[in-house]
């Protein structure tokens, strides 16, 4: 039958063969040619731009991760001293169950092809860079045809991404990955890539790699997981959050039909592996349950060995803390397993606490951190109840919480005893002070409005925490003085000198009263007390002494005590502040003497003035204590609730103290132990009928008080 020519198809060559039409098509032509010049001038603009980026930041082999350093067939173990034979013995092995390193030969064939199929399947043939995806995921970039982020990362180019932890999306960040994908694959086989990505890569529920998926999700070994199951694997990879098989099962199951296709349309698998596989239920179980989780000390001990790391070496987080977990370190611990123990013990028990208001959803939360006067760190609590994972929130050493009155004598009285602005039994003002505004500020904690009250003695203004004599000190002082002797010599770092909304901690209100713009860390709260002990030194926090690597030291804890106040100036402070517990005019922490004996103590109570954080820092001559307790977020504690820091603190300290003789502090100096008038803070003489004891500094005695008579008690005083 001839072929017939439709009517339309005359038409439509009617139309195209006017002149007009030719001329729309020529227009037309002309415009796609000009944007075809524009796209490839704009792609010679890129590419001029990239050259001289890889020229000037590309530094081939440097750029790379170390794969090797990561060769997880060693774990890193945490050694501890045996106090009884003097020798460090193995205490833990930090190869906790999220995380198990699985050579590539236990690694099922099935597990390998899955993750290819679906995130490479070029891998086996490409060098580095897939270039078909990557410029499909390039044009994504700048066309937007999909509304989804196109992924043209390799599985080398992944790696390099799990393995620096740098996950942003700037092309300047990309093109680095390709060069350092291309580089890689230089320097390790595709077998040890492909090894190292299915030991790294993330999964649900802060699982990482394959050995860790097979147990927490299936309870089996990696070398016996089904083609199911690996599909399942590779498929939460995507979306570890999304594809979470304990929270939404479905959406697993729809990822791992996808993976399967992939595996069956790729010839990984057979037209019968794939259909068995899809019909194989997915049961969820895992075989963890025996892996105990790390205790405070452990998991304050990881995070201080991984910035040590980052520090010395340059590493990125990532990357340090991987070599903590994985990089056969020998990590020599200070903990001591006992009294850490001890101290958890009593947090975790639910008795140790105030009842919380019946209207709370949640209970008020705690934390201590007790050091010894060189530094170390002797037990640390990041929280109430049982700790119950790894790696939470540690409230002892990440959390910044207004510390209240217990900063005032750290910003107020150990400077003014330094400069000799005060002694022991100086009378000061307990009066307000008038701001630049006019404002007649501030009230003592028992005042309904700010009250001259006339005259008082320094060691009443300490052991009664007055406000109005803090203020006096710090206007003698100046805020800047007192902040560079917090941030400066006692390396508060949570300070600020000023911030986007206009605040700063250089000021009344901060210095004088602990008002700060953030707050402060129970750590380094602890660690700035210590020179009340030690005879005026600053020692750096720490909890470990040495981490080795393949039998060398990498990281050494070395002994560098600063004086930050001197010896003299330091044991006066000591002195005031003990009679925050044994003094007899309203001691704030006297509630403790009761508890201690023979030993000496010096202690500051901490409350906010909202009453949302109280603490109790103090000491003894064996430990110092940083204690919090308050609501996660502010929440006013009644009255009941703000005498638990103290509480808890000595709860801990009695325990960490079991067994051992009362003590006396023996860093002196050259400091005179004299009796004083309190009524005009002048050495008494024999006509003083109202007495007590002050310590001085040899350089600074009081005058002797004529007031009442001119004959010395005694005859001459003595020097310890």
């Amino acid at each position: 039958m001839a072929f017939r020519k439709p009517a339309w198809l005359d038409r439509v060559l009617a139309v195209l063969s006017t002149k007009k039409s030719r001329s729309i098509l020529t227009l037309i032509g002309k415009s796609l040619l000009t944007i075809g010049l524009v796209v490839v001038l704009t792609g010679c603009i890129v590419a001029c731009v990239l050259t001289v980026y890889v020229a000037t930041n590309f530094t081939g082999q440097s750029n790379l991760p170390d794969v090797d350093s990561i060769n997880q067939n060693q774990t890193s173990i945490i050694m501890t001293l045996n106090e009884k034979t003097g020798q460090y013995e193995e205490f833990q092995r930090l190869s906790g169950i999220k995380r198990i390193w699985t050579p590539l030969s236990e690694m099922p064939v099935h597990m390998q092809n899955a993750i290819v199929a679906i995130e490479d399947e070029r891998f086996h043939t490409h060098f580095g860079v897939d270039w078909k995806r990557t410029i499909s995921a390039f044009a994504n970039l700048v066309l937007h045809f999909n509304q989804t982020e196109y992924g043209g990362s390799t599985l080398t180019q992944q790696l390099i991404k799990v393995m620096t932890g740098n996950n942003d999306h700037s092309i300047q960040r990309k093109v680095t990955e390709i060069l350092s994908a291309v580089e890689m694959e230089k320097y390790y086989s595709k077998d040890e890539i492909l090894q190292a990505y299915l030991n790294m890569m993330p999964l649900a529920s802060n699982v990482t790699g394959v050995g860790a998926g097979a147990n927490y999700f299936f309870g089996v070994e990696a070398k016996d997981l089904t083609v199911a199951q690996c599909a399942a694997l590779a498929a939460m990879t995507n979306n570890p959050v999304k594809y979470n098989p304990y929270r939404y099962p479905e959406n697993l199951r729809s990822r791992q039909r996808v993976v399967l296709y992939k595996m069956y349309e790729l010839d990984f698998i057979t037209a019968d592996e794939y259909q068995q596989a899809l019909g194989e239920e997915l049961y969820f179980k895992s075989s963890a349950k025996t892996n105990e989780v790390n205790d405070w000390y452990t998991d304050m001990l990881v995070d201080d060995v991984t910035y040590s790391l980052m520090e010395t070496y340059g590493y990125t987080e990532a990357q340090a803390r991987n070599m903590v977990f994985y990089g056969g370190l020998t990590i020599y611990s200070c903990e001591n397993p006992t009294l850490q123990a001890k101290v958890e013990a009593i947090y975790a028990n639910d008795d140790n606490y105030p009842a919380k208001l019946l209207s709370d959803t949640v209970q008020p939360q705690a934390a201590i951190y007790v050091m010894d006067y060189t530094g170390k760190t002797v037990a640390v609590v990041g929280g109430r109840g049982e700790k119950n994972a790894d790696r939470i929130l540690n409230r002892a050493t990440s959390s910044i919480r207004q510390p209240g009155s217990s900063m005032k004598p750290l910003s107020v009285y150990a400077p003014a005893i330094q400069l000799n602005l005060i002694n022991y039994s100086s009378q000061v003002p307990d009066c307000y002070i008038t701001l630049k505004d006019g404002t007649k500020w501030p009230k003592n904690y028992n005042q309904s409005s700010p009250k001259d009250s006339g005259m008082t003695t320094v060691d009443i203004a300490v052991q009664t925490s007055m406000n109005t004599v803090a203020a006096q000190l710090v206007q003698q002082l100046t805020p800047q003085r007192s902040f560079s002797f917090l941030t400066g010599s006692l390396n508060l770092t949570s300070l600020v000198t000023s911030d986007s909304n206009g605040n700063t901690d250089i000021d009344y209100a901060p210095m004088a009263l602990g008002g700060l713009t953030n707050g402060a860390y129970p750590r380094e709260m602890a660690a700035a007390y210590q020179m009340f002990g030690n005879g005026g030194y600053y020692n750096e926090p720490y909890s470990f002494t040495k981490v080795e690597q393949n039998g060398n030291v990498i990281l050494q804890h070395r002994y560098s005590p600063v004086q930050v106040l001197d010896e003299d100036s330091a044991y006066v402070m000591n002195r005031l502040l003990q009679t925050v517990v044994r003094g007899t005019n309203g001691a704030t922490a006297g509630a403790l003497k009761g508890s201690w004996g023979d030993w000496e103590v010096f202690a500051k109570t901490g409350t906010t003035q909202q009453n949302n954080d109280v603490w109790l820092v103090a000491g003894t001559p064996k430990y110092v204590a940083a204690s919090w307790f308050g609501y996660d977020k502010n929440q006013v504690l009644t009255n009941k609730q703000t005498s638990a820091a103290r509480n808890l603190w000595n709860k801990s300290m009695l325990a960490l103290h079991a067994g051992l003789e009362p003590m006396a502090f023996d860093r002196k100096g050259t400091t005179v132990e004299a009796e004083f008038c309190t009524e005009t803070g002048l050495l008494a003489t024999e006509q003083c009928t109202k007495k007590r004891t002050g310590v001085y500094k040899p350089n600074y005695m009081p005058e002797m008080c004529t007031t009442h008579g001119t004959t010395v008690v005694g005859g001459t005083v003595t020097t310890e």
